[in-house]
């Protein structure tokens, strides 16, 4: 066998070896060897076969793969080649892209994703400089905003720039930029559980910690008027948050039982423990009192306006209605019923007026005339305590001693002597002191001042009790002895027997 390489170097040996194969090795120098490693070249061997070769194939192979490595390179080459070239690429579009210009702007802008770098604080008192303290630069160009316009006053141009932004914020392409809550609120009123928020109590004073007999919203204006056993009379401000008493009335030796705001709110009618009843003014501040007519002993009690605010109806227990009018206080007429009556409501417009009491029988009066028109028996009752019409005239509704109240089809009363609910409401187990149906007939409250906390919300149009009103920790409301809606039902109010007075956001109902 012969090897053949560079530098090649021949060793003879002795005569009597000559008929053995003749072999060649080859010597690489240092510098040779640190080039071969340094290219990592693969070594090139030609092998030549000789008569003894028992592999004459072998020299083919050598032979095609020292051809290949000529033609094709070796691996490491390729991979090299391949990864120049791949980085060539990169570089060219990277050039093509300086080229086109600035890069498009962003589809979407997230401000929790925003990040502002820190900052020390401008120091604009350079008579007392106080400590600096390190601030986000947005902080930082608010500051400078702040004390620019302070010194100078804002420039037309920004006032101009301003009310641009003002214009292209409504455009689509900015509402679809950012994010935030587009889905709409339901005009239809849950049932089940009902979206209301505790607001904060009115302020009131020791001495009013009494009986509260009256609670009412003004009409038109964010006031509430509450009143009872304390002989105060105060008008809050309602606003949900601080709630406080804007006006307080003493009546000296009057026990206030009942009191109402006239139509146009200008005027509230007072009734108390005596045979007179009183009328401030809220225009001129002055209280009247008015009497009933001469000879007139009875303690006037409880009493109801018609909506169309032309009459004021007292009650008496032993069966009798006494007409007043709003306009003049004076006395119109009397009527007389069997049994004693507990309570008095009106149609929405006024031209309708029911009546009842022990006996549970129910007398629709015609209001001009003030003539019964109709009778007919409270389902299932044996003394109606208290009753109401719905605004949009669906719904009759009564409360009785035994706790039940019953919601009938207005149209059914109506027609019929003996009208069959559609509704038993068994919610609570003692007298029904208010049923109260707000402005859109969609709530219902009722209360009872015989147990604390019972006081509910109906949801009528499924004809179901509310499950989280009122809550189970909400331990302030005890015993209710009276409630009422504001005009548009955005709040809902409670006064107790211990003279505190909670309110209600009912955050379906947008207006006051």
């Amino acid at each position: 066998m012969v090897s053949i390489d560079e530098n090649i170097k021949t060793e003879s040996y002795d005569d009597d070896d000559s008929d053995a194969p003749l072999e060649i090795t080859t010597k690489t120098s240092k510098t040779e060897k640190k080039k071969k490693k340094k290219s990592n070249k693969r070594r090139i061997k030609y092998t030549l076969a000789t008569e003894d070769d028992d592999k004459p194939h072998s020299k083919r192979a050598d032979e095609e793969s020292a051809l290949t490595h000529l033609v094709f390179g070796d691996d490491d080459d390729y991979l090299e080649e391949i990864t120049s070239s791949t980085t060539k690429t990169k570089q060219v579009h990277s050039e093509q892209t300086n080229k086109t210009g600035e890069s498009k702007k962003p589809a979407w802008i997230d401000s929790e994703e925003v990040t502002e770098e820190i900052v020390r604080e401008p120091n604009f008192n350079q008579i007392q400089p106080k400590k600096r303290r390190k601030i986000t630069t947005g902080e930082y160009e608010t500051k400078l905003k702040v004390e620019y316009e302070r010194v100078m006053g804002r420039p037309s141009w920004a006032e101009k720039l301003l009310n641009k932004k003002a214009e292209d914020d409504d455009s689509d392409e900015e509402l679809f930029r950012r994010t935030g809550n587009y889905l709409t609120k339901s005009n239809v009123l849950r049932a089940g559980t009902i979206d209301c928020l505790r607001c904060s109590d009115f302020k009131h004073d020791v001495a009013h910690s009494k009986l509260l007999r009256s609670v009412e919203f003004h009409p038109t204006a964010k006031i509430l008027l509450t009143a009872g056993r304390s002989q105060y009379l105060n008008l809050y401000q309602v606003d949900g948050k601080k709630n406080e008493r804007i006006h307080s009335l003493f009546f000296e030796r009057y026990s206030i039982d009942s009191t109402h705001f006239t139509k146009d709110g200008n005027q509230i009618i007072v009734t108390g423990d005596r045979n007179f009843f009183k009328v401030y003014d809220m225009i001129e501040g002055k209280i009247s009192q008015i009497p009933m007519m001469r000879g007139f002993e009875e303690r006037l009690g409880k009493f109801e306006l018609s909506p169309d605010g032309s009459l004021i109806v007292f009650i008496n227990r032993n069966g009798q209605l006494h007409f007043v009018s709003a306009k003049s206080k004076e006395l119109i007429d009397t009527t007389q019923l069997s049994g004693n009556i507990n309570t008095v409501t009106f149609r929405p417009d006024g031209e309708v007026m029911f009546a009842s009491g022990d006996e549970g029988i129910v007398t629709v009066f015609d209001v001009r005339r003030r003539a019964a028109i109709h009778r007919f028996i409270d389902d299932g009752s044996y003394s109606t305590t208290s009753m109401c019409v719905s605004s949009n005239q669906q719904y009759f509704v009564t409360g009785q001693k035994s706790g039940i109240v019953n919601v009938y089809s207005y149209d059914d009363v109506m027609k019929t002597n003996a009208p069959k609910p559609i509704k038993y409401l068994k919610n609570l187990t003692t007298s029904i002191q208010n049923v109260k149906m707000n402005a859109s007939s969609e709530l219902l409250a009722m209360n009872s001042y015989h147990l604390p906390r019972a006081v509910r919300l109906v949801h009528m149009p499924t004809l179901t009790v509310y499950e989280n009103f009122p809550e189970f920790h909400d331990k302030k409301i005890q015993i209710v002895n009276g409630l009422d809606f504001s005009p548009n039902s955005a709040f809902f109010t409670i006064g107790n027997n211990n003279g505190k007075v909670l309110l209600y956001r009912l955050k379906h109902f947008s207006n006051y």
